[in-house]
């Protein structure tokens, strides 16, 4: 993978087609952060070990902790009593707890992979609000072409050739 840079308040969409190498951009990039670069990174694929995981760590915070992190999640059009409850989250709930619990560590840096996934129309929204506003970088993994222009400066995409992946800025 090349070297690539991405400046403290850019915000960078990676697009590509299913299997042209998304993934492996992002992990080059979380991989090569100096270790004074607070990452923040939400997956795509969220499984029972991460549920779990959001779920041990949302009940383990203090209570000004706790209370920001179901600030977000409320402002995310989710419901905070729901999530303290714990054992019938969605999956957009559980991503939105994810993210909730990524944003109050102040992060230089967020990486979100496909965070739209399981969210509805109103809350899909309301991640654009906030990620307009976030003054860290970005680096949203999307196929969501409305979130990327309204969120986004950057363009960076992967396409597959026959023997190897190609990377484009935008």
């Amino acid at each position: 993978v090349p070297e690539l840079w991405i400046s403290p308040t850019d915000h960078v969409v990676l697009t590509g087609a299913n299997g042209t190498g998304k993934s492996l951009v992002v992990r080059s990039v979380i991989e090569s952060v100096p270790d004074n670069v607070k990452v923040a990174y939400v997956p795509q694929d969220v499984g029972p070990e991460e549920r779990e995981r959001a779920l041990r760590h949302l009940r383990d915070q203090d209570q000004e902790t706790k209370g920001r992190i179901l600030s977000i999640v409320a402002r995310l059009n989710s419901d905070p009593d729901k999530l303290l409850d714990g054992d019938d989250l969605s999956p957009g709930e559980l991503r939105k707890l994810m993210l909730a619990e990524q944003l109050v560590t102040n992060p230089n840096l967020l990486v979100l992979d496909e965070p739209t996934n399981h969210l509805d129309v109103g809350s899909i929204e309301a991640l654009q609000e906030m990620l307009s506003g976030f003054s860290g970088a970005l680096l949203l993994v999307t196929h969501d072409r409305q979130l990327s222009e309204a969120v986004t400066q950057i363009g960076w995409e992967t396409i597959q050739g026959e023997s190897l992946m190609r990377l484009l800025v935008v």
